[in-house]
């Protein structure tokens, strides 16, 4: 798949919203606002603001909760393979172990079995009646390191982090970051997507009014929603885990006329 290839694969997710109906969520014990809007890939003043509750409300099992129809996940169903482990399948369909298993309704404590069907984020997306094909994720680190180290002193998306060129399926750089760091807007612009994309994490897409698209990858959490404005500074979201260097960093990448550019020569707000 070519670079060009991927932006437009992603790009296809900014044409449409899934259409979902409501559902609600049964409080279990242990379960928290926060362990509940990760589940569903949304943030707790989403899920406040759908159920008219405070941020500070203590939940009690069995309360019901309704999840906002725009936030339910789409699974499809994956066939445990002989040498499967919830660490490999989760790392493959990028989410987190727990996540798997709240999915699954599963404890780590519990054995896979070959052939035991389990849940898992759908591999395609159903957008206005057209699916999008979503790119195989390897099991290998997609990215290559030039080696090229960027300056750190320009404004990033998060504070100093040391700057590294990727390049290949993602062309870019890589910024290492602090374990939940704000990941904040370079450059002020409209929000095109701002959700779960396959492979890569969390992702939030920003188009400035030069046309140029900055793409923040990787991210635990976003903070804003498609069709939002934001100026520069921004709260965008939480930087996450990488997936296959298990450190806290995302990758950074801007577009320019359909075709990535230096991150570096963007313009900044």
């Amino acid at each position: 798949m070519t670079r060009l290839i991927f932006f437009i694969t992603l790009i296809g997710l900014l044409l449409a919203a899934p259409v979902f109906s409501d559902t609600s969520h049964v409080v279990a014990k242990g379960e928290t606002l926060y362990s509940i809007s990760r589940k569903y890939g949304i943030t707790v003043a989403e899920l406040c603001t759908e159920n008219k509750i405070t941020q500070s409300q203590v939940l009690k099992v069995g309360q019901k909760l309704v999840i906002p129809a725009k936030s339910l996940p789409t699974t499809e169903s994956y066939i445990v393979a002989k040498g499967d482990t919830f660490y490999g399948i989760a790392r493959r369909h990028n989410m987190t172990v727990d996540e798997l298993l709240s999915l699954n309704k599963l404890k780590s404590s519990d054995t896979l079995k070959v052939g035991q069907v389990l849940k898992v984020p759908a591999s395609t997306t159903t957008i206005a009646n057209t699916i999008v094909s979503t790119p195989t994720i390897e099991i290998s680190d997609p990215r290559s390191y030039t080696g090229k180290k960027g300056d750190s002193s320009l404004v990033w998306p998060v504070k100093n982090p040391e700057v590294v060129y990727v390049s290949g399926k993602i062309s870019g750089v890589q910024l290492s970051a602090k374990k939940n760091e704000a990941v904040c807007a370079i450059q002020s612009g409209t929000v095109m997507f701002s959700g779960l994309y396959r492979g890569f994490g969390k992702v939030v897409f920003v188009q400035a009014q030069s046309g140029h698209m900055y793409v923040y990858t990787g991210l635990s959490d976003t903070t804003v929603t498609k069709g939002e404005y934001i100026a520069t500074g921004k709260q965008l979201g939480v930087v996450g885990v990488d997936s296959f260097t298990g450190k806290d960093q995302l990758t950074f990448m801007v577009y320019q006329n359909g075709k990535p550019i230096d991150p570096a020569k963007a313009p900044r707000g």
